[in-house]
């Protein structure tokens, strides 16, 4: 009896395909969305770490220097953390750093992470083959070793276990391999090796290690039975040790503190509100696809009244018509369920390849999840099957349109908030610009004058290229924080280095502000004659300059910086410029010529004429051709690097957009499916209003204002849902307000235009009813 009715309803299925395929997409997008959405959300806030005991780990941030940001540990503060506190079964640390592989062919830039010795133990992971570090090879002087991750051993060696023991070149230093990490280990972030010694980080010396700077990020394993906040008090009271020990140092600034914050929401922070504010929308769509769904059904059941009556006539009971549609309505949704999964399983490949999602754990439509597809897919295909038993709906409509309004007014304020960004001025000029990375070996530049020079050969040979105006090297580049360190600025009492305000501090060669396009304002550039043998230099920002000196001239003043208090003198005052991010105000910056105090990691800037990526190949080659074993790392456009702080912001506006999009197209399809319901339901009265004197223009305006009456009253409840409902993305909108009034009405008159073409097609067929016809049904 299953399989008979199973092949009835499919043979009614195939008699319909409009029905049915209508039906079929519109369940498969809302299943889609939601299982593409939720297999992330379990990845990133439900699926614990794939790391033991995940839950007494935590990670250890700075916080109290910098409004909104966090700052990293420096060496004594961890030393001090790890040596006194009773709370933590263990406690590492960690920084990134850039390492050149060579003599293995051509020069590769590898993501390395230094660590503490002890990291694989607080982790308590294990290599798959090897060994982990020895506190002997994490002190100054010792043997230089490094873990491979899963992924180089197997690009580069060819998954060979013949390679520990084996020595590898990595900036010039000679390591031993000692070890293969697992494959499912991707932490602290996805890096191709893991190497100890950090006290070795950048090439810095023993003075600047010790001086409190911050590079450090701790990870730390809790007791049994001690909870963060229990953690935490014990670490504010080896803060004030530590103050006491160290009362120089940048870090021991009045409300600077370290707190312990479980490792997985730290992980998660910046995503957590994206992700369920994605949930929230998906649901939604989810909602009307269902709605949508079964609008359609009782549309169909309507049609199929006679059929069904000839069939109780000749004996089904209602258990046999129940099962009948039962049948039919499980075997749409379970197709739905089907195509729904493809377009998750396609959703979740596009989220994992392009949306900035960290990349801790690995994204996939698993078991749980395909569970709750199927149990969306039964329970809707059980509801849709009792539909023709009710009748249809207006408030259920009114539901489908006031939730779409909700998603296109919130879509809308993205998109609006996304065109201010993009009009903000970020203080330089991105077109024609091209920019890329070198990480200067210290075992071969060990100081400011090797590296000095070879920043200054690199930049003429870059010059002299053709259709190059102008290049120049810096340590950081805008919308790209660089080194904050502490200044103190003449008119200002002399306090301690950790009481000082902080400022990007960025060292740049001559030619920098007119390669980037940032005006000078007042003064000089740098030039050549700034080395280390000439007085100290420096270029202030306008909002370094206006905070310090508002009525005075800042030229001729001076700012001392860094731990060994060099006394710059002000020659010129830049523009500013966005130093985090588009939406963030302009930080105070103070540049220093590169060649007075340099640094390994460097970004190389050039500007031309025509496309900037035609330049990448004969800049590399010069130069390679001063140092064949220095790799070029991230060459890119500087209108690259101003898209890319916008990308997580224009994936969630796309993405909303989307839903919304679809969520419009679902509830024009209601709108649509509810009106032409009336109009057969009203065929008589219809015909009686013709015959009666009534105009086929009558008709029309009739019926148009039946469905411009549900419309509105859609858009109403929708914008007093949104008024409230739109606060909770007010934090991803610049420069507009989470109600908008221009928002607000440019979504309901776009949504009235939408309806009124989706009420346009029954009207007319209204207006086109036979009276005769019409009559004698």
């Amino acid at each position: 009896m299953l399989a008979r009715d199973l092949l009835y309803a499919l043979r009614m299925m195939r008699r319909s395909p409009g029905f049915t395929a209508v039906a079929v997409v519109t369940l498969a997008l809302g299943i889609g969305a939601n299982t593409a959405i939720f297999s992330v959300v379990n990845a990133f806030l439900l699926r614990s770490l794939p790391l033991h005991d995940p839950r007494s780990l935590v990670l250890i941030t700075g916080a109290g220097l910098l409004p909104g940001a966090g700052f990293p540990f420096s060496f004594p503060a961890y030393e001090t953390f790890r040596d006194h506190s009773s709370s933590f079964n263990g406690l590492t640390a960690y920084c990134g750093e850039g390492q050149t592989l060579t003599g293995m062919g051509d020069p590769e830039q590898l993501t390395a992470a230094r660590v503490t010795p002890n990291f694989f133990d607080v982790l308590q992971t294990q290599p798959v083959i090897g060994r982990t570090f020895t506190a002997a090879e994490g002190e100054p002087g010792g043997n230089p070793v490094a873990i491979l991750s899963h992924a180089l051993w197997k690009r580069r060696f060819a998954s060979d276990p013949a390679v520990l023991g084996k020595p590898v070149t990595l900036n010039q230093t000679v390591y031993t391999v000692i070890g293969i990490a697992p494959p499912d280990f991707p932490f602290p972030y996805t890096v191709d090796l893991w190497i100890t010694r950090v006290m070795d980080f950048g090439g810095l010396q023993p003075e600047q290690i010790r001086n409190g700077g911050g590079y450090l990020t701790g990870i730390a394993r809790l007791k049994p039975g001690v909870t963060p906040g229990q953690a935490g008090a014990e670490l504010a009271g080896l803060m004030e040790q530590y103050r006491h020990q160290h009362p120089g140092n940048p870090d021991t600034a009045p409300g600077a503190r370290y707190d312990p914050v479980p490792l997985q929401e730290s992980l998660v922070t910046g995503i957590r509100p994206t992700l369920l504010i994605l949930t929230g929308t998906v649901a939604f769509v989810l909602l009307i696809a269902c709605a949508n769904v079964a609008g359609l059904q009782l549309a169909r059941a309507t049609g199929r009244s006679r059929e069904l009556a000839v069939r109780a006539a000749m004996g089904a009971g209602p258990g046999v018509l129940i099962r009948q549609l039962l049948a039919e309505s499980l075997l749409l949704s379970g197709a739905g369920a089907v195509l729904g999964a493809l377009l998750a399983k396609w959703g979740v490949a596009l989220l994992a390849a392009d949306a900035d999602l960290p990349n801790f754990q690995a994204v996939r439509v698993d078991l749980p999840v395909l569970a709750f597809t199927a149990t969306i897919a039964l329970a809707t295909g059980v509801v849709f099957g009792l539909m023709p038993a009710l009748q249809v709906s207006r408030p259920r409509l009114l539901g489908q349109m006031a939730l779409s309004i909700v998603l296109l007014i919130g879509a809308g304020l993205l998109l609006e908030s996304f065109r201010q960004l993009q009009a903000v001025n970020p203080g330089f000029h991105p077109a024609h610009a091209l920019t890329m990375r070198i990480s200067l070996p210290p075992a071969r530049y060990p100081d400011d004058t090797r590296r000095g020079q070879f920043v200054r050969d690199v930049i003429g040979r870059l010059e002299a290229l053709p259709g190059v105006t102008s290049a120049a090297a810096s340590v950081g580049l805008p919308l790209q924080i660089g080194v904050m360190a502490p200044f103190l600025a003449d008119g200002q009492p002399v306090i301690p280095m950790g009481q000082r305000p902080l400022g990007v501090w960025c060292p740049v060669s001559p030619g920098y502000f007119r390669t980037l396009g940032i005006p000078l304002v007042r003064g000089r550039d740098f030039t050549e004659s700034d080395d280390r043998a000439a007085p100290k230099r420096v270029i202030v920002s306008q909002s370094l300059a206006r905070r310090y000196w508002p009525n005075d001239d800042p030229i001729g003043k001076h700012i001392r910086y860094a731990r060994r208090e060099f006394f710059a003198e002000v020659v010129g005052v830049a523009g500013d410029v966005k130093t985090q991010s588009l939406d963030a105000g302009s930080g105070m910056i103070y540049y220093t010529p590169y060649r007075q105090f340099t640094w390994p990691n460097v970004s190389i800037t050039l500007r031309g004429a025509g496309d900037p990526l035609s330049f990448v190949k004969p800049a590399t080659a010069q130069i390679l051709a001063l140092d064949r074993d220095l790799p070029v790392v991230n060459p890119r456009t500087l209108e690259e690097t101003v898209s890319n702080t916008l990308t997580a912001r224009r994936q969630t506006m796309w993405m909303i957009a989307g839903f919304a999009l679809v969520a419009l197209l679902l509830a024009v399809v209601g709108l649509y499916g509810v009106m032409a319901y009336a109009v057969v339901q009203r065929t008589a009265e219809i015909g009686i209003r013709q015959a009666i004197g009534a105009q086929r223009g009558d008709i029309l305006r009739m019926v148009l204002a039946q469905g411009l009456r549900l419309s509105a009253l859609g858009i109403a409840i929708g914008g007093i849902a949104a008024f409230a409902l739109t606060r909770v993305i007010a934090n991803m909108l610049y420069n507009v307000s989470a109600t908008d009034p221009l928002t607000f009405a440019a979504i309901a008159i776009l949504f009235l235009a939408v309806a009124l073409a989706a009420s346009y097609i029954p009207a007319w067929r209204a207006s086109r009813v036979d009276p005769v016809v019409a009559l004698r049904q």
